[in-house]
């Protein structure tokens, strides 16, 4: 294959896969502000917020590991 070629693939797949990760970031970011961003009434409460984050964060890591399977 020609040198150039695979100099071009490979930027352009290094800059898909930045996008995607900002992508990814950006949206677990606005999800943990939004827990941060409510008005809880406890420690408990907000414990209960960021471990209900925590859970949704796992299964969508668990999917996404069954789908390289």
């Amino acid at each position: 294959m020609d040198k150039a070629f695979i100099e071009q693939m490979k930027k352009k797949v290094d800059q898909e896969l930045r996008a995607k990760e900002t992508e990814v970031i950006t949206f677990w970011k606005e999800e943990l502000e939004k827990v941060v961003r409510k008005n809880t009434e406890s420690l408990a409460a907000l414990q209960v917020d960021t471990k209900a984050l925590l859970a949704r964060m796992e299964n969508r890591l668990k999917a996404v590991k069954r789908s390289f399977d």
